[in-house]
């Protein structure tokens, strides 16, 4: 009897021995790691790099929040995070123009903020590069590779995307209204007074002061944050999905940047139904969506 108790004994050591071994060894997670980029311009902007394990990161996702946000808040809150969690790093950052309050930049310098995430991103060797937009940073990161056609991007992402600023301001308050804003900001600009400031209603987010020169960058005629111009010279894969019950970004615009680009082949745009403007109760969705793009382009 006591013959039979030593092997098993000996055989159930090792098996807690193991089981021990298995428990004591690190977890892998993903890393996080607090980032300050500078601009060209001298402006500093916080952000967060979440980097999967070395033997699991796939590729790099610069993540670029919309009008009011930051890296944190909003869909910000839980997208960066679930894309590293499937492989992909991911530098979530502040605009300059970040958070809700008066503002007073102009849009093109969002090519400055962006240009300092992709810099940073190269000095970390991500040669496989994503940019991905929320809400305005769709406008962004838009007018971005189309300004400098960086051969650095592989690809975009765009969710909730508002489209034409000044025609969302149609859309919200009407023609009379939107017109009547953008007049007043044109002859301030005109007068030498674009530093001046101006109350602006922005229906659903309130109201807020902008200078008239930061109107006109946005909503002018000649205005570089037109995203149907600018997708048409991206030759670049796209990713646009918006959520059916978004009130805030009409989900059409998906449909009319599509149909922008000649080339619109190489645009997908995917719709969930009952999902609002930040995808609430539909995060997983929106992620299951991403992630499988992203993981289509990677095999082509």
């Amino acid at each position: 009897m006591r013959s039979v108790k030593i092997p098993f004994l000996l055989s159930l050591a090792v098996v807690v021995l193991l089981l021990c071994s298995a428990c004591s060894e690190p977890e892998q997670k993903v890393r996080i790691e607090s980032i300050r980029l500078q601009t060209t311009d001298g402006i500093w902007l916080n952000g967060i790099l979440r980097q999967p394990p070395p033997n699991q990161t796939k590729a790099g996702v610069l993540m670029v929040h919309g009008y009011g946000g930051n890296f944190y808040s909003g869909i910000m809150s839980f997208l960066p995070e679930a894309l590293a969690e499937n492989g992909f790093t991911t530098l979530a950052f502040n605009m300059r123009d970040h958070d809700l309050g008066p503002k007073k930049n102009l849009f093109e310098e969002n090519l400055q903020d962006i240009a300092a995430g992709v810099d940073e991103m190269t000095r970390r060797r991500y040669k496989t590069l994503f940019l991905y937009g929320h809400s305005m940073g769709t406008n962004r990161v838009l007018y971005y590779l189309a300004e400098t056609q960086d051969p650095r991007i592989t690809g975009i992402i765009l969710t909730g995307p508002p489209g034409n600023l000044f025609q969302w301001n149609v859309r919200a308050f009407g023609l009379k209204a939107a017109s009547e804003v953008l007049r007043r900001a044109q002859e301030l600009r005109a007068a030498g007074k674009g530093e001046s400031w101006m109350l602006i209603d922005l229906g659903p987010l309130g109201k807020t002061l902008y200078t008239a020169n930061h109107v006109v960058s946005l909503r002018g005629l000649k205005t570089r944050s037109d995203p149907f111009t600018n997708i048409a010279q991206i030759s670049r894969p796209v990713l646009i999905v918006h959520g059916l019950a978004d009130r805030l970004a009409d989900p059409s615009v998906a449909d009319q940047l599509k149909n922008s680009d000649p080339r619109n082949n190489q645009i997908m745009v995917s719709k969930i139904a009952g999902a609002n403007h930040r995808f609430h109760n539909h995060e997983k969705e929106l992620e299951e969506v991403i992630t499988r793009w992203l993981g289509e382009q990677l095999r082509q």
